[in-house]
Formats: structure tokens, sequence, C-alpha cells
């Protein structure tokens, strides 16, 4: 695929996505870029090498968790500081040439990732699966009339014969 088609591609992917489909995508980027700099830092290569795959996983995680900046809640309070934890440990694993630390931080990115991978499917399948209505039953539109008698009979049921 040409380089001008690959980047439409993706622009298209990512202006179609859903949030789900966009932080799965996001996550997907951290731990591919992550995979780079471990196999540059495996092959004994210069440190400068490694680090533009590090600064884009750096640069991921931090849209990660600015994502979560105006989120509310248990769950996204969680997420942020894990994410900001993941954050301070890239900074670390760059200054002290660490890969300690890159895998400790694709470890978690892998889990946050298997994560919202179920919970995207769960969400998908809760939308997917038909509502039931749960409206309380509606009266005839016409006047029930008593067999012969022109006078309105009530639309409730008795046990009186």
């Amino acid at each position: 695929m040409s380089q001008p088609s690959r980047e439409q591609y993706l622009e298209s992917k990512v202006f179609t996505a859903s949030q789900p489909q966009l932080h799965m995508m996001l996550l997907d980027g951290a731990l591919r870029f992550g995979n780079q700099a471990k196999e540059i830092w495996a092959e004994k290569s210069d440190f400068s090498l490694v680090e533009q795959p590090l600064t884009r996983m750096f640069d991921i995680v931090e849209e990660l968790l600015q994502g979560l900046a105006c989120g509310e809640g248990e769950i996204s309070a969680q997420l942020a500081e894990q994410y900001a934890f993941v954050y301070r440990e890239l900074a670390v694993c760059r200054i002290n040439e660490n890969l300690d630390l890159l895998d400790g931080c694709m470890d978690i990115l892998s889990f946050q990732r298997e994560t919202w991978n179920l919970a995207s499917e769960q969400m998908e399948s809760e939308q997917a699966a038909p509502k039931v209505a749960q409206s309380k039953p509606t009266m005839p539109h016409m006047p029930l009339m008593d067999s012969g008698n022109t006078t309105q009979v009530s639309a409730g049921f008795s046990l009186e014969a």
C-alpha cells in the first residue's frame, strides 16, 4: 500500500471509529512503538535509535491520560492513575535507558488493552441485544361498550359474575 493511500485509510479509520475503538487504537499504537523500541534495544543499537519509538509511545500515553482528564467516576480516576504511572515510568526509562521499566510499562498497557477489548465486546453485545419495551399497557382507543347497551363499561375486569 502506498504511503498516501495508507495515510488516507488511517485517517478514514480514525474519523469513523467510535470512542472505544479510538482508545483501542491508541493502546495498539503504544504497544507497537514499545515493541519497536525493544527490538532496537535488543540489537544493541545506539540508544538514540530507541528514542523515536519511545517518544511516540510516550506521546500516546500522554494522549490517553489527557483523554481521561475530564472524565468523572472511579474507573476514570483509576485509569488516569495507571496511565500517569506508565507516563512517569517511561520518562525514567528514557532518562536511565532502562529496558526493565519499558517491559513493566508494556505489561500494564497489554493488560489495559485486554481489559478494554473485553469491555468493548460487552458494550457492543449489550447494544446489539433487543431492548424490551418497558411501557405500561395502553387503553384501547375506542370506548368499550356493553352489548346492546350504549353506556360505557369500565376498562378493568371483575371477578364477580
